[in-house]
């Protein structure tokens, strides 16, 4: 069961620190604050990426985990274990956001809520979250393939976060994150009666759903082939990036069945 409590625990944790920073300072129409808060998203999951992230590989992102678990890193009960804590994680950031923030300033921010400005049209705020997850979870996987690349992750990932959300920022938000969207959305509901932040609300769960399913074919059209005898999954990720500890893992057997 540890195998299963200490990750979990340890999305959720992360969830809810990523979705509390973010609502604190969300970006917003104004365009001196997209900069700021690019960067501040960026930074704090790059540090959570580092902290928790260290127990659980550091995902705080449906998205991310269904698609390393489409890729064979993670069995399908983790992943419905990091589904679970990571929505329940972004309650609680989104919480106590709205416990810390005065009413006038947490009503400004929208409690952190992700919505359509400067009268972007849904179809084309869907395509954005699209592509800008597209990218974030491209990169996430390309940065594991490489093991001598793998240290750079939290880098990587934290820069991919702040071209998203400074792009994004003045047509959907840049959220890029199911769970970044749908905790403050909640807890604003509760606050303030208003369905505006859920007009469009499922532009933030079927965008980057949509873009998360281009990884596998394209990770598939640029690594190389699966041998026959490979149980991996077609995306050839881990395989990629583990191929080397199994050759080891293999020589190691040899050696035992000589000694034997």
């Amino acid at each position: 069961m540890d195998k299963y409590i200490r990750p979990t625990l340890a999305e959720f944790v992360g969830t809810a620190l990523y979705v509390f920073v973010v609502c604190l300072f969300p970006p917003r129409v104004e365009a001196s604050t997209i900069l700021p808060a690019g960067v501040l998203q960026g930074c704090v999951y790059a540090c959570l990426i580092l902290g928790p992230g260290k127990i659980s590989g550091g995902y705080f992102n449906p998205v991310i985990t269904a698609s390393v678990t489409l890729c064979g890193g993670v069995t399908v009960r983790v992943a419905l274990c990091y589904f679970f804590a990571q929505i329940l994680g972004g309650l609680t950031g989104a919480a106590l956001s709205l416990a810390i923030l005065p009413s006038d300033m947490y009503s400004l921010y929208l409690g952190g809520s992700t919505t359509l400005v400067n009268g972007t049209e849904p179809g084309w705020g869907l395509l954005a979250e699209g592509i800008l997850t597209f990218i974030l979870v491209l990169t996430v996987l390309m940065v594991t393939v490489d093991e001598n690349k793998q240290q750079l992750s939290p880098l990587v990932t934290g820069l991919s976060i702040v071209v998203g959300v400074m792009a994004g920022a003045s047509l959907t938000g840049g959220s890029m994150n199911p769970t970044r969207s749908l905790g403050p959305a909640v807890c604003y509901s509760l606050h303030q009666d208003s369905s505006y932040v859920w007009n469009y609300h499922y532009i933030y769960w079927v965008g980057p759903a949509a873009g998360r399913w281009w990884q596998p074919l394209c990770l598939d059209f640029f690594l190389p082939p699966v041998p026959e005898n490979s149980t991996h999954l077609p995306c050839r990720v881990w395989w990629c990036s583990n191929q080397r500890e199994r050759e080891r893992e293999r020589e190691r057997e040899r050696e035992r069945e000589k000694c034997l």
